[in-house]
């Protein structure tokens, strides 16, 4: 059944704390569905914001990929932990863009090497940013440790599967209207899509020295995904685009939350 399932696991309910309640999706199944629309997609430039903590950071179960938050499918934007068939682990911020730079369209990717993803443990803070050219990855507001961006063409643009073809999903891939793939296995907190690119003063500013704060008022954001339901099936949108998750499949709450 899409959602009805969901259970509460974690810690205590803290009164008071920003943010009490996370997702856990189960790497199996689990995921938030994202309503269709042309805002959610931008263009010619893209940043997106979430709180993680995978079940672990050092994958060892073969040949897989955990899909946080994507809609790539044959085209647009996921980020993920990849894992080869040799239990080698690499955190990546993925695009297809019109021009990569040899004059055809294609995927860039900005991505943490091996030893440092593998090092990471607990929650971590990722930002993804497309400024038509470049695109850069941040943990815990740290873009350089480890990391690798990738440049496309100038003036580059997104390209997506075709118009609303591929829903954004959080804790998989899109593979499908209403279906997903590559599901991850952990916790989802404080998702947030933007149509610029963020730069490093905001990065930081979200951040937030590892505590989650309100970032609602924050321009050029088309989404706002905090969690904070609870109980239930939707995921509302915090922003001011009332673009509120909820088909699916089954994710559960948390109240083991970052910060």
């Amino acid at each position: 059944m899409l959602g009805i399932t969901n259970t509460l696991s974690g810690s205590s309910y803290v009164s008071g704390r920003y943010s009490n309640f996370s997702g856990s999706f189960d790497g199996t199944a689990d995921f938030v569905l994202l309503p269709e629309v042309a805002a959610l997609k931008p263009t010619a430039a893209i940043s997106v914001s979430l709180w993680v903590k995978p079940n672990a950071w050092d994958m060892t179960n073969g040949s897989n990929s955990d899909v946080m938050l994507g809609c790539i499918s044959t085209g647009g934007f996921q980020v993920y932990l990849q894992n080869t068939g040799s239990q080698v682990t690499t955190l990546k911020w993925l695009l297809r863009v019109t021009d990569t730079g040899s004059g055809s369209e294609g995927y860039i990717e900005a991505n943490m090497n091996t030893a440092t993803t593998e090092a990471l443990d607990g929650w971590k803070h990722i930002v993804g940013t497309y400024d038509g050219t470049t695109a850069k990855l941040y943990v815990n507001a740290d873009g350089s440790t480890g990391i690798t961006n990738a440049t496309s063409a100038s003036g580059a643009s997104i390209k997506y599967h075709s118009a609303n073809a591929r829903p954004i999903v959080l804790g998989a891939d899109a593979a499908g209207d209403t279906t997903a793939e590559n599901y991850y296995h952990g916790l989802l907190d404080e998702v947030a899509v933007f149509n610029s690119a963020l730069s490093s003063s905001d990065v930081t500013s979200i951040f937030n020295e590892g505590v989650p704060n309100d970032i609602s008022g924050m321009s050029n954001l088309v989404g706002y995904w905090k969690f904070e339901e609870g109980s239930g099936t939707t995921v509302a949108d915090d922003s001011s685009n009332s673009n509120n998750g909820g088909l699916g499949n089954a994710w559960g709450w948390s109240t083991d939350t970052p910060g």
